[in-house]
């Protein structure tokens, strides 16, 4: 009996075709990430592939449409919201095309069908400042010439010709090493390509059978490259993978412009999307002025900066653990070259958004605060921004242990807690470290340090617990105008203060809410007061490791540091740095922090 030939797809059935492909990749990441050599070795394409396909399905899941033409449209709307990388950003104009290359349609059918693939390769290229052959851009070009001269011959079996047509992608797949030298060096093709490649094999066996892979179900093996990768980090010449979106209601975004104002900030650029929303992708070593020329075609969103030599070193870095640390960048602590991965806290003045210690270093934080009068706004990381860390740290390490600002204080445990239930591949301890700045960092840097003497996941975890019981951070705000209009103080308890001419220390309590520990009378001398108060606290036959925090005042920190180290007399470590935005925004300049650890020596 002959197989009934399908001469046409609508919504209904392309919807469940994209969850077949996404399936693919997913299950794919983690050797699409060991794979992934260009544009920079840093180890995230299957990530950021599987990150943009998820970003479809979330957003597509509640509103599939019967019609192949609005099916599309909400795919490329999500596509490009979730974009993440170059692969994820390319991935996202290729889908702006299919979209356009179906308004009107009810469904598809094959020469259809083809037309739309051959706008998605041409908008995927477009989208390129600099276009390479030996890519996904190869790929999808090939597949979709392929599918094109199918249809131009009279074929009308959907299946069929997605079938002729897989096998030159294969083929293209294969010959990605001979048109890139790199690729060649490497012994690997082309991540993206591997992934776009995954994607339609997905598509095909719905199609075929109507199947779709379990996520993260068994899959069919591939040849492991091993760690023969012959690429170095020393051969970046950019640091940050930067991206964000413009938007414009007016409908007046030309991406032609944004590519000419870009051309000289960074390479691997990728502008996605259409006249009234636009992804930008590319690497630079300045993401600040990145988000600044982009200010000029709209309102800019979505900024993100994954610093890449630090991804690059943890894709192939030599680790004496399994074990990835990560936190917010609400802590505050000195990496020592420790391998510590942040999430960042983001902040806005006014409409102008930026990313905690990326877009703005803390000075220039502490300067605007002190001359912008529209009092900056914080926001916590969003679920996404966790499980996207989380995704790409499972593709290199065993295990995660993510340490957080208090709930009491912020909704950012929350948010790791909520991208967990997303990224069941992951195994991941949330810790609520009960601290925040200084104190925080400290612990943080606890953590890395069990890491790198090669202690285990449960070993860490426990050591954890108790050295957050031993943890303390005591902060003497200046001004406490800036509580008041970040809302930390009630503005009569400012009236009452400035009457005694008193000032209040916080410190974190054991749940991790901050509560006047004590007072200090006057600003004068105010280094010294807080040194002799944090002295009386303390036991001072015991060993404690101190971190010295400061905003913008570094020359009373100073004074205080040496202070405290004239009054503790066994001192395992002591270091001073400027505090970022995360509680900077509450405390404003001239602010001064100790955040001080009973040392204990773990065998």
């Amino acid at each position: 009996m002959n197989k009934k030939k399908i001469k046409s797809i609508n919504g209904f059935m392309l919807h469940h075709a994209i969850v077949a492909g996404t399936r693919k990749v997913v299950a794919h990441q983690d050797y699409l990430n060991k794979i992934n050599v260009f544009p920079v070795p840093d180890g995230d394409t299957g990530t950021n592939m599987a990150f943009t396909m998820n970003a479809i399905l979330d957003g597509t899941s509640d509103h599939v449409h019967s019609r192949i033409d609005d099916m599309l449209e909400g795919v490329a709307d999500s596509a490009l919201d979730g974009a993440r990388g170059n692969s994820g950003a390319i991935l996202a104009q290729f889908f702006q095309g299919l979209s356009d290359g179906s308004v009107g349609l009810e469904s598809m059918n094959a020469k259809e069908l083809s037309i739309a693939f051959i706008k998605g390769s041409e908008y995927a290229r477009d989208a390129l400042s600099e276009p390479k052959e030996g890519t996904i851009l190869t790929v999808i070009n090939d597949f979709s010439k392929k599918l094109e001269a199918l249809s131009s011959q009279g074929e009308t079996d959907i299946e069929k010709i997605l079938e002729i047509s897989l096998v030159k992608a294969e083929k293209s797949l294969k010959n990605t090493p001979n048109l890139m030298p790199l690729l060649k060096k490497a012994g690997v093709v082309d991540a993206g390509a591997q992934g776009f490649v995954d994607f339609i094999v997905g598509m095909y066996e719905f199609i075929k059978d109507g199947s779709i892979e379990e996520e993260y179900g068994e899959i069919m093996p591939i040849a492991d490259p091993g760690d023969n990768h012959d690429i170095h980090v020393n051969d970046l010449i950019y640091r940050f993978c930067t991206e964000c979106m413009i938007i414009d209601d007016s409908e007046s975004i030309d991406r032609t412009d944004i590519k000419q104002a870009l051309i000289n900030s960074g390479d691997s650029m990728v502008v996605a999307g259409s006249r009234k929303r636009a992804k930008i992708h590319i690497h630079t070593n300045n993401p600040a002025s990145i988000f600044s020329i982009c200010e000029n075609f709209g309102t800019v969103t979505g900024q993100k900066a994954d610093d890449m030599i630090h991804q690059q070193d943890s894709s192939h870095g030599d680790k004496k653990n399994d074990v990835a640390i990560i936190t917010d960048s609400g802590a505050d602590f000195n990496e020592n070259n420790l391998d510590i991965h942040v999430v960042p806290v983001r902040y806005s003045f006014g409409d102008k958004g930026y990313i905690d210690k990326v877009s703005q270093s803390t000075t220039e934080f502490f300067k605007e605060l002190e001359s912008n009068p529209a009092h900056p706004q914080t926001s916590q990381p969003v679920p996404g921004d966790f499980r996207r860390q989380y995704q790409f740290l499972s593709s290199h390490y065993k295990s995660i242990i993510s340490i957080h600002i208090p709930h009491k204080l912020s909704g950012t445990l929350q948010s790791a807690k909520t991208a967990i239930k997303r990224t069941p591949e992951a195994s991941v301890s949330v810790i609520d470290s009960h601290n925040i700045s200084v104190g925080l960092g400290l612990i943080v840097t606890h953590a890395a340090e069990l890491v790198k003497m090669g202690k285990s996941h449960e070993k860490i975890i426990k050591e954890i617990n108790k050295i957050r019981k031993d943890t303390y951070i005591y902060a003497s705000v200046k001004d406490l105008n800036y509580s008041v209009k970040g809302g930390r103080v009630p503005k009569a308890v400012k009236i009452i203060t400035d009457f005694l001419h008193v000032k209040p220390i916080l410190s974190t309590g054991p749940d991790g809410a901050m509560k006047p520990a004590g007072i200090l009378f006057g600003n004068k001398k105010r280094p010294k007061k807080l040194a002799k108060f944090v002295i009386n606290e303390h036991n001072l036959s015991k060993r404690y490791r101190i971190l010295i925090g400061h905003a913008n005042c570094v020359e009373d920190a100073h004074v205080l540091m040496d202070f405290i180290k004239k009054g503790f007399k066994n001192i395992e470590s002591i270091d001073l740095l400027e505090i970022g935005s995360a509680l900077g925004v509450h405390t404003g300049p001239g602010a001064l922090l100790v955040g001080i650890q009973k040392y204990k020596k773990i065998s």
